[in-house]
Formats: structure tokens, sequence, C-alpha cells
């Protein structure tokens, strides 16, 4: 993989911004706050607020300007990879190479970890982003609506109840947009938001993010089955072993890469029709389809 082909420097700026907020939690229990730090400090691409990021770069922003919504995005993605790897939902003991939350700190430690992480990032965005309180509003609903019950939480859920059950391709594709797409979309959605994007700008940078968001999910889905635990830190094979829907499962492998190849194309083309510095944005899409984990 080549490097150039992801911007390393947008994640140190999300990583510095992320060891200044949990200074935060100081008064917090010792084992509450050491498990927060734990999993928001153990390693990853920094997906989703590296797009929030790209963005408002793309639009002429600085990216410190959108950096609290963005680590915000980051702290509710963590609380989630936090409880979708407990013994009750995908049991995994690794995450990024390491042992996951409640292998280190039990699960009753680990579920409250989450439940503060996902309150803690509406906070981050009430204490430390600046702009328009109506932007901010806007930007907290989009988070909200992403990872609830008509997001994330929904796909999830999907995933969960029909591990085992035959699923139809429409159901799939539902599962993928709310479970790993909403959060995507809102990533892209409220860097543009806090940048005061057209309405035009709006719809392309949201249909960039559908095509994204799924590009995202198949690669996944593909790397569980062709990668090692080592690459991919996490354990290989699960979806297999556990009998979950997937792209490669419905699709077979060489389909499942042509769509993939065709929603990146498709996230490509659209931000080239805009007037914006697409650069990163393109690069970024482009690194799908060339990611190890």
């Amino acid at each position: 993989m080549k490097k150039y082909l992801y911007p390393d420097f947008l994640v140190k700026i999300i990583n510095e911004k992320l060891n200044i907020y949990i200074k935060d939690y100081k008064t917090s229990p010792e084992i509450l706050r050491k498990a927060i730090s734990y999993s928001l400090k153990n390693g990853g691409k920094r997906f989703r607020p590296v797009l929030c990021l790209a963005v408002a770069g793309s639009l002429g922003c600085r990216y410190e300007d959108v950096a609290p919504t963005a680590c915000a995005i980051e702290l509710i993605h963590t609380y989630s990879l936090i409880h979708d790897d407990l013994p009750s939902i995908d049991n995994d003991d690794l995450r990024r190479g390491k042992p996951t939350c409640h292998k280190i700190f039990g699960e009753d430690i680990a579920i409250l970890a989450g439940d503060a992480l996902f309150a803690e990032a509406f906070n981050i965005i009430l204490k430390y982003q600046q702009s328009e309180s109506e932007k901010i509003i806007e930007a907290l609903a989009e988070i909200g609506q992403a990872s609830g019950a008509l997001g994330m939480v929904a796909g999830q859920t999907v995933d969960v109840f029909y591990t085992g059950k035959e699923i139809t391709r429409r159901k799939l594709m539902c599962m993928h947009k709310n479970k790993t797409g909403k959060l995507i979309i809102a990533a892209v959605r409220c860097g543009a938001i806090l940048c005061n994007a057209s309405q035009g700008h709006m719809n392309k940078f949201t249909r960039y993010a559908e095509n994204i968001g799924m590009a995202f999910q198949i690669t996944d889905d593909i790397l569980d089955v062709v990668s090692s635990s080592e690459d991919i830190g996490k354990t290989a094979g699960k979806d297999s072993l556990q009998n979950k829907n997937t792209f490669p499962s419905m699709f077979g492998m060489e389909k499942s890469r042509k769509i993939a190849e065709k929603k990146v194309s498709e996230a490509i083309n659209i931000v080239k029709s805009m007037e914006i510095n697409s650069e990163w944005l393109i690069k970024i899409a482009n690194f799908l389809l060339l990611r190890k984990s």
C-alpha cells in the first residue's frame, strides 16, 4: 500500500486533539479513565474523523475548525467497537492488534466505558466546537441520527438478529448502510455543515459519503476472508465462523470487489465534478481498494 494515499497528517491532528480531550476525565474513576484512554489510543486509521477534516480542507476551512466534531465522531465509533466486541455480540478478543477492552478491564467496565464515550462525544462538541449555534445544533442532529435507532444501532441490530439466518440483498444493503455508512455520512456532512457548504455541495458530499461508506464495508467483509488476524488487527474469518451475512457470502468475492470498485469510482466522479480541492477525498476513496486493515 502506498503511504501517500492516506493522509497520516490528519490522523496526527486527531490524535493530538484526543489527547487533550482525554485530560477532561482526570477526576473520573481511575479504572474508567484507563479503559477510555486504552480504547481511544488503541491506534486505527481514524477514518471517519479524517473524512470530516478532509471535507473541511476541500472547502478551504482550517482543519482545526472542525476538529472537535471530528473527534466526537471518533468517540462514538470507539464506543461502538467496544460494545461490538463484547461476548454478547461479536465476542472478539482482538481489536487493532491488541486485546479488546473487555479482555483487559472486564465486561462491566467495557460497557460503562462505551456508555461514557457516547455521552462525552456530545460534550466535546458542546464544549469545544466553535461555530454558529445553528450549525452546531445541525451537526449534533446529524451525529445523533446517524448513531441511534435509525442509524448505526439499527444496522447492528439487524446484523445480530439475522446472524445465521437468510437475508435478502435489499436488507443486506440496508444493514450496511446503517451499521457502517450512516456515521461515515455524518462525518462528511458535519465537515460540510460547519464550513457553510452550499446545498448543492451538501447533496454531492452526501452521495460521495454513501458510496464511500458502502465501499468501506464491502472491503471490510473481503478482508475478513482473505487477510490474517495479524494484518487486520482482529480475529480473521469470524464472519464465516459466525455465519454472518456479508457481501462475499451473498455475492461472492469477485462480484463484491467489482461492487466496491464501482462505488469508489462513483465517489471519485462526484467530488471531481465539484469546485473544491478534492485531492485528499479522491485519495481516501482509492485507499479503500488498497487497504489491508
